[in-house]
């Protein structure tokens, strides 16, 4: 993330030579086409500059000059200005222009002269057809604002006559009908309006205009003209002069902020910021532009100041005695705080305003806070109190103490009111007008907003208001001297801080980094300030992960934080809706718990445990991670230090209470929706109990039952969660069974109820469970070394597949395997004592059986997880057990050259095959197996190992087809694996990707194709041939084969590489074999794929292979499916029409004009006639059918 931002942050213009060339091809002029290109690279180039649009002010003269010059010279030939031209493209130009860098900088650029007043507005009016692009007319409109504010008389600049309209009558009449548009075209046309009807010789317009405006906004205006409208006068009203306005104030304009037509719009967040902007517009008219001078003012707005000595000094100048009380600096400014009359109407401008501030979208908030600041910027001191004694009071609106825990409950504000609230308290701290006695009300307000977080159903809103609350932190470091702060920092630090490093969304997290960073510079006395900003930056705060477990506990090495995040941690953030988020407080908490062992086991531990069994799951859920993971902390600690240890085991009542959480958690929360996550925690307690070995008790029972153990619940708990169809429950379940096993130990009666349960087809999700629990379990303690031959044979048995559809599970063979090579990896160098030979070949035989399992369901193929499971289960196998062979005698060696090519080929089978992950997965073991030596000395005995070498490399890409196939292929010369390696190439010609089929199938028929026909002493095509043909009665019936094999057989045959063979025998077993595969089928596509085989075989010379392929056909010709016929016609016609001069006849002819005239998809009666004549023409004897033999 950092690399990105710093590679699309420019330090300067460098596309400015580029601009200019592409300009003057523009100004020039140029052909269409070539115009189209060169704005799209404008586009895109200063597209570029979006966010550093500021780089470009110091060429914008260059870059707008010439333009403008261009377009007079257009301007005063409008007739030679149609939609067509591409004088058009320098209007685009100029709009991509004020896009990035803002209309209000662009348009200083423009031409501002008297005598292009007329002009400008009369192409405009040229311009009123649809066809000419809107940027034309916007760009018009941008450029008339400018040339309108001519120090001049606009009646003496008109040149029309006495009878009639006047320009300005005229041009306030286009602006007023451009008012209406959807387009760019709207705000250009409101910008022209202001700034003519805020001229002082127009002002007798002004009136009029708003009149017409409340006539237009109470009649049939739809949408665009009222957000037109109301744009328009939001712009009068900022760029009129006061006097101008004021008399239009009371009885025009401010009935326009009441009127009824606003309901209609009540939903649209676009009108109802307008409305606001021109409710703070009017209020603003109502009072003088004065800054108020009862405001606090800091002394210096120099950082170096105010970081150094003369800081304080400045500040006392403005602030003496006790900083919180300002009475003696207002009463000396009270004099020139003249009293002034304020109008009635400035209370409903602000209640406007104040209820602005709860709206639902974030952009009218913004705009009502904007507001109140400026208003309120201009107020007398007594109504300011006022304003912001309201404005404190929405933070209080909805809120309750609860009475149990005496806490303020946040639970049924608006969101939407303390957001606007929050910005509103910037916006006035940041013009020095919230004084600083009233920080004692506002601080502990922003505090709470700083971890505003409402839960809503399965998630959370609060976000903005936390932002907001960053941005008012962010303002006070700039607005209040360091003594006005002093009381506050620590809370405000402490604060910011948490938020930087533990709230779940990046922006606040960015922005509370921001607020403490502005505090660390400009106030200067924030606790350990510059060394935590060093650590909680931009970049450290972007990873999640980074900022909780990492950037927090550098933080928490420094005293004054360590306590705020820990119980910010314990308090909120392991109660997060977002389960990421708890699990993330939980594994922080985890690496806090060594800062401070005995706080947590004091106090931390203590306050969680109850938690645990709360009735809301996601506190329970959280309180049960935090507590696991603060234990498995402490173990590290009490290992490193006797007295923590001895500390701890003192704690008994504490171990007893969080020992026997899984006895008291409700049944209810292991079973009801959601238990999922419930069930994963307490297996993580479980487990971490179970490494720091707390102390086995009883129970005690009600209604006067036995006491039970402990560690029974536990066990009970986690075999009931082995048997949840949840894989996340399964491997929590998982770890804590091994973490019981090695702690506590195991029975063999435990062991062979789970092997009881892997057996039962019943248990289809506890198979899955119960297969990766006993690879946990280590079998090299006490005596439980004679149990691993009965526990691999039977996750041998639960790894095949199964004849049972309900038994065939893929996860429950798959974590068979996963079981297998746990226990492999945990046997290591004493396999051979714990297995003998005779099992090691089992297991062997399973795995490579493994590796055939092609079972699909609505997922697909399942199987393929098997296979890659399998795979990586056999490297651990033969690696482990070949070095072993490789330090004991031959005889005592359990692997032979005959194993190693029987695996080899299968491995290489897998590696060709069509998924690209099983590709992968394959070629990673290939390499490891192949290339693994202990002191330059191999470890395994590969046959052919010279030519595997040679194609086989470590950085071969084994997804890729292009670059794997032309490779694969060349391994077939090795005869060991050449059945296998064929039929994985074979496989994958039945892909379902184009590039897949493409090269498997390309690469195996060039290959074949460079091989000669016959030899005794190489690979020959007719050995490969006998192969394919073996490949039919090895795979007979299964279509996952068949149906590819028979595509390359009709590829080989059709590029004439099968035509070179001469034996007429091998193509008869092919043309048996495939007639027999598509005996009584009902496959169309097996059908289809049979009927190229046939054709090819056609091309066979003088063999009666050829004829037999021409009666097939012919018989194909009345088949069921008329698909087939049809294909089957086609491929006739093709036959004939490439038969050579010699061979055509008159029969052959007169059967073509009956192939391609008959309607193959008749009825079989009417159509089965015709067929028969082919037989005669085509020289081909009909079939005569056996009749039955009667038994």
């Amino acid at each position: 993330m950092e690399g990105d931002i710093i590679a699309h942050t420019k330090s300067h213009f460098d596309h400015a030579d580029e601009i200019k060339e592409l300009l003057n091809i523009l100004i020039i002029g140029t052909d269409v086409e070539t115009g189209g290109k060169t704005i799209r690279r404008l586009s895109e180039i200063l597209d570029m500059y979006q966010e550093q649009s500021h780089l470009m002010d110091p060429y914008l003269e260059n870059l707008v000059g010439p333009v403008i010059v261009k377009l007079r010279e257009y301007i005063e030939h409008p007739k030679d200005f149609s939609s067509e031209s591409t004088g058009h493209l320098l209007f685009r130009y100029l709009y991509l222009v004020t896009k990035t860098r803002g209309y209000k900088t662009v348009v200083k650029f423009m031409s501002h002269d008297v005598i292009d007043l007329e002009p400008v507005f009369e192409f405009l009016c040229a311009m009123n057809d649809r066809s000419i692009p809107w940027e034309t007319r916007y760009i018009c409109f941008i450029w008339l604002s400018l040339i309108c504010m001519i120090p001049f008389d606009l009646k003496r600049v008109d040149s029309a006559s006495m009878s009639e309209e006047s320009l300005i009558t005229r041009m306030l009449n286009v602006c007023k009908e451009y008012l209406k548009s959807t387009g760019k075209e709207r705000d250009g046309a409101g910008l022209l309006l202001a700034r003519l009807l805020s001229r002082r010789d127009i002002g007798d317009a002004l009136m009029p205009y708003i009149e017409w405006t409340k006539e237009r906004l109470n009649a049939d205006a739809d949408v665009f003209e009222t957000a037109g409208i109301l744009s328009s006068l939001c712009s009068i009203y900022q760029y009129g002069s006061r006097e101008v306005l004021l008399p239009t104030l009371d009885d025009s304009v401010m009935p326009l902020l009441t009127m009824e037509f606003f309901a209609k719009y009540e939903n649209n967040s676009l009108i109802r910021k307008l409305r606001t902007k021109l409710t703070q517009r009017i209020g603003l008219c109502y009072l003088k532009p004065k800054i108020a001078p009862w405001r606090y003012q800091r002394g210096h707005r120099s950082l170096r100041q105010n970081l150094g000595d003369g800081g304080n000094a400045s500040t006392t100048r403005t602030i003496k005695g006790d900083p919180m009380d300002i009475e003696g600096s207002s009463t000396s400014n009270s004099g020139n705080d003249e009293y002034e009359y304020v109008s009635d109407n400035l209370e409903t401008v602000i209640d406007i305003l104040l209820n602005g501030l709860r709206d639902k979208d974030t952009i009218v908030r913004w705009s009502a806070a904007k507001g109140i600041g400026r208003i309120t910027q201009r107020l007398p001191r007594e109504l300011a109190e006022d304003v912001i004694d309201y404005l404190l009071e929405l933070f209080q609106e909805n809120t309750l103490i609860n009475p149990s825990t005496q806490k303020l409950d946040l639970s049924a504000v608006s969101d939407s009111t303390w957001h606007g609230a929050s910005l509103a308290v910037a916006e006035l701290a940041r013009r020095g007008l919230l004084l600083p006695h009233r920080l004692k009300q506002t601080i502990p307000w922003i505090m709470l907003a700083l971890k505003f977080d409402l839960k809503r159903g399965s998630h959370s809103i609060g976000a903005h208001v936390r932002d907001a609350a960053c941005y008012v932190c962010w303002s006070f470091a700039r607005a209040y001297a360091p003594h006005i702060l002093e009381p506050f920092v620590g809370h405000i630090a402490k604060n910011l801080v948490v938020v930087s490093v533990f709230d779940r969304e990046i922006n606040v997290r960015r922005a509370s980094s921001a607020a403490f960073q502005e505090n660390v510079g400009r106030q200067g006395i924030f606790p350990c300030g510059i060394d935590i900003i060093q650590l909680a930056d931009y970049f450290s705060l972007g990873n999640r992960s980074n900022s909780f477990l990492n950037v927090a506990f550098e933080i928490a090495k420094f005293k004054d934080y360590t306590d705020p995040l820990i119980n910010h941690l314990v308090s909120t953030t392991t109660r997060h809706w977002d389960k990421a988020i708890r699990i993330l407080a939980a594994s922080a908490l985890k690496r806090l718990a060594t800062l401070q062992p005995y706080h947590f086991i004091n106090l931390i531990l203590p306050d969680l445990a109850p938690y645990t069994l709360h009735k809301d799951m996601q506190i329970s859920h959280g309180a049960m991670l935090a507590v696991a993971e603060i234990c498995d902390a402490l173990k590290e600690c009490r290992d490193k230090d006797p007295e923590l240890e001895a500390y701890w085991q003192s704690k008994q009542q504490l171990l007893r209470e969080i020992g026997s959480i899984p006895h008291r958690i409700p049944a209810k929360s292991l079973t009801t929706f959601g238990s999922e996550h419930i069930r994963e925690a307490i297996c993580r307690l479980i487990e971490c109990m179970a490494i720091v070995n707390i102390p086995i008790f009883p129970i005690e029972q009600q209604d006067g039952k036995q006491p039970i153990m402990v560690l029974d619940v536990w066990k009970t708990v986690v075999q009931s969660s082995l048997e949840r169809k949840e894989e996340n429950v399964q491997e929590f379940a998982v770890a804590a069974f091994g973490a019981i096993a090695a702690t506590y130990g195991i029975s063999k009666e435990e062991i062979y109820i789970c092997l009881d349960k892997i057996a039962s087809t019943r248990l289809v999700y506890g198979r899955r469970g119960y297969a990766l629990a006993l690879g946990k379990v280590s079998y090299f303690v006490d005596d439980r070394r004679s149990w691993l031959p009965d526990v691999v044979r039977h996750l041998c048995s639960a790894a095949q597949v199964q004849r049972e559809q309900q038994a065939n599970d893929a996860e429950a063979k798959r974590n068979a395997v996963i079981g297998l090579k746990r226990i492999i990896i945990n046997v290591g160098n004493e396999f051979k004592q714990v297995l003998s030979k005779d099992d090691f070949e089992a297991l062997l035989n399973s795995l490579q059986f493994c590796l055939t399992d092609y079972s699909t369901d609505q997922r697909g193929d399942v199987g393929s997880w098997v296979r890659s499971a399998s795979m990586e289960c056999l490297q651990s196998l033969l690696l482990l057990v070949g070095r072993i062979d490789a330090s004991s005698s031959p005889e005592t060696h359990y692997l032979s050259a005959t194993t190693m090519a029987r695996v080899f080929a299968a491995l290489l089978k897998q590696s060709v095959e069509r998924i690209d992950r099983v590709r992968d997965c394959a070629g990673t073991v290939l390499c490891e197996l192949l290339y693994t030596s202990d002191d330059d000395k191999v470890v395994l005995d590969i046959p052919n190992r010279d030519v595997l070498e040679k194609y086989i490399t470590r950085n071969i890409s084994w997804a890729s087809p292009a670059d794997l196939y032309p490779v694969m292929t060349h391994i077939l010369i090795a005869e060991p694996y050449r059945f296998e390696l064929l039929t994985g190439l074979i496989s994958s010609a039945g892909g379902l990707t184009e590039s897949l089929v493409r090269h498997s199938s390309s690469c195996l028929i060039d290959y074949m194709n460079g091989l000669p026909t016959s030899s005794t002493e190489e690979l020959s095509l007719e050995e490969m041939a006998r192969n394919l043909l073996k490949i039919f009665t090895s795979y007979e019936k299964q279509d996952r084969v068949i149906l590819p094999l028979m595509d390359v057989l009709g590829l080989l045959y059709e590029s004439g590489t099968l035509g070179r063979i001469e034996k007429d025998a091998i193509h008869n077993n092919i043309f048996v074999s495939v007639r027999k595969e598509c005996f009584k089928s009902k496959n169309i596509r097996k059908l289809l794929s049979a009927t190229k085989v046939y054709f090819g075989m056609t091309s066979l010379q003088e063999s009666q292979v050829k004829t037999k392929a021409i009666q097939q056909m012919l018989s194909y010709l009345v088949h069921a499916f008329p698909r087939v016929r049809m294909e089957v016609s086609d491929q006739l016609y093709t036959y004939i029409s490439v038969l050579d001069e010699e061979e055509m006849t008159d029969g052959t002819m007169e059967a073509e004009e009956i192939i391609t005239g008959t309607d193959w998809s008749a009825r079989l009666p009417e159509i089965k006639p015709i067929r028969d004549q082919l037989y005669g023409l085509l020289n081909v004897p009909k079939p005569i059918l056996k009749p039955a033999v009667k038994k």
